[in-house]
């Protein structure tokens, strides 16, 4: 049964699930709606009133770390290592891709240089953290990708976006472990399809719409 997935443009979460999918080979479905506009069905899959929305046949499912792992356990091999701890160990660091996702967000809507500094040196203590984690290896893992480096995708798609306003989130002389990693993820030739073409004019307009300090910086 073909999977649908319910989303707007720009979402992160959903792309973490697109990923997933394309790198089994799965064929999907998926339907951008506008989260601030959203149809009068969309109350009635969404009990949060976010997105993503999977639904499987007439069966539904939210929430991305639901979603993603439902995927990986019905579709091809798993991409969550075997063994427990490890696993668990994974689903954690999942969670920190989660924050990171959300300290990009708060540098956008940061409104003044306070506190976007405040936010700025919070993303730059995330990257030391992985840079004292990663073991020089190719994936999160080893050599093989799993669902932690899908979920970190893309976030450092993101980062990207944010390192070309404000130079410096992540350094190559100070993160050459996470600068590496993130170039080894987004140089999968999935990563392309796995956003909508234009993914960076919409994440540079947000930025400019939520006008706040970085869009000061853009001008």
């Amino acid at each position: 049964m073909k999977p649908e997935l319910i989303s707007f443009k720009l979402c992160p979460f959903v792309q973490k699930a697109v990923l997933t999918l394309l790198s089994k080979g799965v064929d999907y479905d998926i339907q951008y709606i506008d989260l601030e506009n959203p149809p009068e069905w969309f109350s009635d899959i969404s009990p949060l009133g976010k997105v993503p929305v999977l639904k499987v046949g007439e069966q539904i499912l939210f929430e991305s770390s639901v979603i993603v792992e439902y995927l990986d356990e019905v579709f091809g091999e798993p991409l969550h290592p075997t063994d427990p701890l490890i696993k668990a160990q994974n689903r954690s660091w999942m969670e920190f891709g989660n924050e990171c996702l959300m300290n990009g967000y708060n540098l956008i809507v940061a409104a003044d240089e306070v506190s976007f500094n405040e936010q700025r040196e919070a993303m730059i203590s995330k990257m030391d953290q992985l840079e004292s984690l990663l073991n020089g290896s190719l994936y999160f893992n080893g050599d093989n990708v799993s669902l932690v480096d899908l979920s970190f995708t893309p976030f450092f798609q993101r980062l990207e976006y944010l390192n070309e306003v404000t130079p410096g989130l992540i350094d190559s002389t100070r993160h050459p472990q996470v600068t590496r990693w993130s170039n080894t993820l987004l140089a999968q030739p999935i990563v392309g399809p796995s956003a909508v073409p234009e993914i960076k004019q919409i994440y540079m307009g947000m930025m400019k719409m939520r006008d706040g300090h970085l869009a000061s910086l853009m001008n």
